[in-house]
This record gives C-alpha cells, sequence and structure tokens, in this order.
C-alpha cells in the first residue's frame, strides 16, 4: 500500500474510474480519496456516486459526451487510472482508455475474480475497495492547512463536465421535439428524494449514462446488465418497486418492453406501484447506430424488426393507466399524475429510429462546440 500511494502521489494526472457496484458505503470513501489525490472521479451511472453524495465536486456524470470529441481525448491522457466496480456502460469511455493504454490501469477487483474485459490493465488487486481506499488515505490524505483548490487538471475535466451538460441543456431548451434521451434529462428534474429510477437495456441505460444529470437528491438508479439484456426487464423493475421506499420509475423500448408484457400480472396481483415510460420507436433502436443501418435490404426485417403494436389494450388487460404523449408538457404532467396516483402507470413517449440517431448525432455536435469554444 505504501509503494502504491507513493506511486499514485507522484501521477497528479490520475482518474478514478468507478462502474456499476452495490455497495453504498464506496461511495464517501472514493470521493475522499478523489479529494486527497485531485483525480476526478468518471461515475458510471449504476455506481451509487451519482445521487446523494455529499462531495460531488469531482463527481463527473457527463463524460459520455465530452468524451466524444476527439480533441478532448488526445489532450488530456492521464497517466494512472484506478478502475472500481465492473466495467462502465459507457463506449467512449472504453474507447479512451484503448486509445492511452500506455497509461497505468489499477483495476480493483472485490470479488476475486477477473472483472477485467479490456485486456488494458497494467495491475490487478484483489481487495475491499473500501479497505483499500482507506488504506490508500493514510498515506495521501492531506492535512485539512494543507488542502489546495483542485489543480489544473482537474479543473480541466471538471470544466469539460460542466460544458458539456450546459450545451445539451441548451440544446433540450431550443428544441421541443420528442428524444428519446431528452427523457432522462426530465425525468432529472421531475423525480423526487427516495425515487428509484430503473432503466432498460439497450439505448435506454446508455441515455440515462449520457443524460441524467446527478444530484444532491438521494435518487437510486438500477439496470439489468448481462448478455441477454431484454430479458425480464418489467420484472426485475416491478421487484424493484415491491422493495422501494419511493416511487419507481421504469424507462424501457418497445422490443423489451413486449418481451416481458406478462410481468405486468405482477402488478396487478400485488398492487404494485410502478410508473412504466414506454419508448416506442416500433423496433430496436439502437442497431440503427450501428454499421449494419446502411444494409437498406436487409436491416429492418433483422435488426430494425418492427412490429406495429398498439399497447393500449394490453394496458388495460392489466389494469394499467396508458397515455401517450406528443408534448415535453404532456409529458411532465402524465409523469408527475402516475407518481402521484401509485399503481401501473403507462406512460407511451413515441420516436423514430433514424431521427433518434440524428438527434444523438447532433447533440454530440453541440458539445464538440461547447469545448472547442470553452464555455459552459
Amino acid at each position: 500500500m505504501a509503494a502504491l500511494a507513493a506511486d499514485l502521489r507522484a501521477m497528479p494526472r490520475g482518474l478514478i474510474v468507478c462502474g456499476p457496484q452495490d455497495d453504498p458505503a464506496l461511495a464517501d470513501m472514493l470521493t475522499r480519496l478523489a479529494g486527497a489525490l485531485g483525480y476526478p472521479i468518471l461515475a458510471d451511472p449504476l455506481s451509487g456516486l451519482r445521487n446523494g453524495v455529499h462531495e460531488r465536486a469531482l463527481v463527473l456524470d457527463c463524460y459520455d459526451a465530452f468524451l466524444r470529441d476527439a480533441a478532448f481525448v488526445e489532450r488530456f491522457a492521464p497517466a494512472v487510472v484506478l478502475r472500481f466496480g465492473a466495467m462502465p456502460v459507457s463506449k467512449p469511455l472504453l474507447l479512451f482508455l484503448q486509445h492511452h493504454q500506455r497509461s497505468r490501469l489499477i483495476v480493483v477487483d472485490s470479488d476475486g475474480g477477473w472483472n477485467e474485459p479490456t485486456s488494458l490493465a497494467s495491475d490487478m488487486i484483489y481487495a475491499d475497495a473500501r479497505l483499500l481506499c482507506a488504506a490508500l488515505l493514510r498515506s495521501c490524505e492531506p492535512s485539512a492547512g494543507d488542502r489546495e483548490s483542485p489543480s489544473s487538471w482537474a479543473a480541466a475535466w471538471q470544466s469539460a463536465d460542466r460544458s458539456a451538460r450546459a450545451a445539451i441543456a441548451a440544446r433540450f431548451e431550443s428544441h421541443d421535439e420528442l428524444f428519446e434521451g431528452r427523457v432522462f434529462g426530465e425525468l432529472a428534474e421531475l423525480l423526487p428524494a427516495g425515487a428509484l429510477l430503473y432503466a432498460g437495456n439497450s439505448m435506454p441505460i446508455r441515455d440515462m449514462d449520457t443524460f441524467f444529470a446527478g444530484s444532491d437528491r438521494s435518487i437510486r438508479l438500477l439496470a439489468n446488465r448481462g448478455a441477454n439484456g431484454i430479458d425480464g426487464v418489467v420484472s426485475s423493475a416491478l421487484g424493484a418497486a415491491g422493495a422501494a421506499l419511493g416511487p419507481t420509475v421504469l424507462v424501457i423500448g418497445d422490443l423489451s418492453f413486449y418481451h416481458d408484457s406478462n410481468g405486468l400480472l405482477a402488478a396487478m396481483q400485488h398492487h404494485l406501484n410502478l410508473t412504466i415510460i414506454l419508448l416506442n420507436n416500433d423496433g430496436g433502436g439502437i442497431f440503427s447506430f450501428l454499421p449494419q443501418a446502411g444494409d437498406a435490404e436487409h436491416f429492418e426485417t433483422l435488426f430494425g424488426t418492427s412490429h406495429g403494436l398498439d399497447f393500449r389494450p394490453l394496458a388495460q388487460m392489466y389494469g394499467a393507466h396508458y397515455e401517450r404523449v406528443s408534448s415535453w408538457e404532456t409529458f411532465r404532467a402524465a409523469v408527475q399524475r402516475g407518481l402521484e396516483a401509485g399503481g401501473l402507470q403507462i406512460v407511451e413517449v413515441p420516436t423514430e429510429r433514424a431521427r433518434n440517431v440524428t438527434l444523438h448525432r447532433e447533440i454530440w455536435q453541440v458539445v464538440s462546440a461547447a469545448l472547442a469554444s470553452g464555455t459552459e
């Protein structure tokens, strides 16, 4: 530990990456360690670090957006990365690590396995993450009188995070079109402290990663992550709703919802409270971002898988209140009614797959422009 602490103290250009993990007490230890080292924390939405954390200054939640900017990636090469938890959702973060593969990557694995799918790790540390942080803090944490303002390295990352978040917010304000990513921006403002937000796989968890801004409110973020991404998401969210102390909201795509729609029976049988935001783009939206979208002849049959279903009768069969929104005003009102009324509420947000890709790419351009101009 003494040797590792000495190495970290000698490398001010460092990052802490925290992926999905389920130890609520780790958040405080990681923020203290980040403050001691001057390392920004790139906090995955499932890390437990984005919401309700007291020391938020070094916790960044918009890196998925600004790490798409090639100029930023090139300029800000880390000397060392400390990674805790499972591999984060963000593909731009993975590409960033691959681009700087000469950087020292220290993976902390609390489970005694091989939680390192990238083949980039220079060090594997098998230890309880909290105990490791505590041991490093004993060697790295400055005394109260020696604390300094954030380094230029940390300040640059904080500035990029604020600039990206501000650019996204401004883009939302200037366009009223229904957009899947903005759903999470709206929920970040609408959900009360104590709420639980469950995200479906494919695009919902990725949009949560990019567009759900963290806050001082205690909002828990959950998702299913695994090989079979659309299996059982409705049932999982209903199980979480049954155990939750506050309101629960599920954001899910239409194929995933259809695949586990029989799970809705549990809501009726057990009188569960769940508000479902159904993102209906009539198919598999994530594939429109991939190269196969260019195959006009076969794409729709093999990947788009349009179904043309009307989900209102399905909702009625399970006794759910169903509403299809047409604007952000009606969306906010429907979600608010769902949170207040309880029971099973389904709010459908209709979108179009090709347009959704265009809107995402326009936002990446807006973020890059903001970084280039240095605005926040």
